[in-house]
This record gives structure tokens, C-alpha cells and sequence, in this order.
């Protein structure tokens, strides 16, 4: 793994300590980092190995750290567990997330070429070539916007990534970017231009087909069915679909493919605030 890429333990230092770091054990590192960024003021939660699936029901992480004795007891069930962030005010803490496999990397381009380049700030790669760029939370509510642009996706209030030194479904490791570290780079605040609503409504037409083949084929677990039904729901507003057809197919789809399921009633609201801000916004545009 190229040098110049990644660091891969929390707090260890690349370039200084790498043999430190290879004497200890995964679960040792991933533990280590869970209470470094702790520390930080980061709810952490344990997520399943290789994977992006929470181990615990992490609602209550949105609102509280977890302590100390709580992470020593997640490591001791789950030794090979990754490590999640929650995003959002409890961690003050708005991630951008951009896959360059469905086009994060040239939407990002041109995002930069109209709004200017993003500021330097705390950056994380994923094992699958992804990048992770960390912004300070405004203190407003921030919501998740999935598909903010094509391959690009904001994780805030209610949402969580998935950290270093965490193992990619891949196989490969996430890792802190070496000159965007959090042991040596300060946060940046959020940009204006990611906090507009107009930017990149869920659902907004910009993921390949592809991608919402696999949603609706392959559902969700906890922890994205509130994203991913806000993503439909916008998806099938843009296309032309009446709202009430669109609760209709998101309540069938959420009972069958959400892992467990909403109530009706959380998923009629957030169908409901995805109608509100669709027709805001084509109010703006007629």
C-alpha cells in the first residue's frame, strides 16, 4: 500500500511508527481509535466486520457519547468489529462522502468549478477508493442528503460513516489521508454552498440506473432506511409520479425491504418532507 496515501491506526503517526503499528493486533487498533476519537467528542458505535451495518441500536448514540466501559464491552463481544462515526450535532461532525465509482470524483469537479474548491480539512480514504472529507457541523439542523450529486452523498444529523482502521468489504483498510490527518489538521467549518436545501434534493435524477435497481432489489438495513426512502421518494418526484403513488410504493417497499422496518408513520413523514421541499423547489423553477 503506497506510503503517500493513508495512515491506518487512529492516533499512530504514518510515517513515524509504522512498526509499532504492525505489532499490534487489529482488534487492539480499532479499539485504541475508538476511544482516540472519543476523546475527539466522536460518538463512536461498533459496525459490523467488513461491513457498514451498526451492532447496536445506535439511536441513542445520536444523542450521547457512548463511555468508555460501553467501547471496552463492544470490543470484548465483537473483537473484529469495525469502528462508525455518528455524524450530526452529537458529534458536530458533516461528512461528505464521494464514490468515484458512480462518478463522486467528476462530480466533485464540477461542484468545485462553480462553488470553489473545498477548504483543507480532516479527510479519510475508504477501502473500496472512496473519500470520506470531514467538515465542522453548522449547529443548525444539517440533514443527510443521499445523491447530493452524482457518486456524492452528505452524511449529518442522523447518519454515521464508517472510520479507520475499519476493513472494507474489500478486504482493504480505511485510513486517515496522511496530510489531511485529525491528529494534524484542524476541522474545517462546512461550506455555505453544502448547507443550501436547493443543493442536491434527495433523489434529485443523478445516480445510474444501476444504483437504484440495486436500492429497491436489495433494500437496506437500520441506520439508512430513513436515507434511502427520502432517496426514492425524491427519485420518483422527479420522474413524474404523484405523491400519493409514491407513499403507496415506499410503504410496500419499506414492509418487504428495509431490515426491520419503519412504522407507517415515520415513513409517511418523511415521504411527506421530501413533497414539501420537491415542490418548494419546482415552485422556484415554474
Amino acid at each position: 500500500m503506497a506510503p503517500h496515501i493513508l495512515t491506518a491506526f487512529g492516533t499512530f503517526q504514518m510515517a513515524t511508527n509504522k512498526n509499532r503499528v504492525g505489532k499490534l493486533s487489529m482488534d487492539k487498533a480499532l479499539e485504541s481509535s475508538a476511544l482516540a476519537y472519543l476523546e475527539r467528542g466522536w460518538s463512536v458505535i461498533p459496525i459490523e466486520p467488513r461491513g457498514k451495518r451498526p451492532l447496536v441500536k445506535w439511536e441513542a448514540f445520536q444523542n450521547r457519547l457512548p463511555t468508555k466501559g460501553e467501547i471496552h464491552a463492544w470490543v470484548r463481544r465483537w473483537p473484529s468489529a469495525n469502528v462508525g462515526i455518528v455524524t450530526g450535532t452529537i458529534s458536530r461532525l458533516v461528512v461528505l462522502d464521494i464514490d468515484p465509482g458512480h462518478g463522486g470524483d467528476d462530480s466533485l469537479v464540477t461542484l468545485e468549478r462553480e462553488h470553489g474548491a473545498l477548504p483543507h480539512t480532516i479527510e479519510a480514504l475508504s477501502g473500496g477508493g472512496g473519500r470520506h472529507v470531514y467538515f465542522e457541523h453548522p449547529g443548525e439542523p444539517t440533514r443527510n442528503r443521499v445523491g447530493l450529486a452524482p457518486g456524492i452523498d452528505l452524511r449529518a444529523d442522523g447518519g454515521l460513516v464508517v472510520a479507520p482502521p475499519s476493513i472494507h468489504p474489500s478486504g482493504r483498510p480505511y485510513a486517515w489521508e496522511v496530510s489531511h490527518h485529525p491528529d494534524e489538521t484542524p476541522l474545517a467549518p462546512l461550506p455555505l454552498w453544502l448547507r443550501r436545501p436547493g443543493l442536491g434534493d434527495a433523489g434529485r435524477p443523478g445516480h445510474p440506473l444501476i444504483h437504484w435497481r440495486h436500492l429497491v432489489r436489495d433494500g437496506v438495513p437500520e441506520g439508512e432506511r430513513n436515507n434511502a426512502i427520502a432517496s426514492l421518494t425524491g427519485h420518483l418526484l422527479w420522474h413524474g409520479i404523484d405523491p400519493d403513488v409514491a407513499l403507496e410504493l415506499l410503504l410496500c417497499w419499506n414492509r418487504v425491504r428495509c431490515r426491520p422496518p419503519l412504522a407507517d408513520e415515520e415513513v409517511a413523514r418523511t415521504v411527506e418532507s421530501i413533497c414539501r421541499t420537491h415542490q418548494r423547489h419546482v415552485g422556484d423553477r415554474d
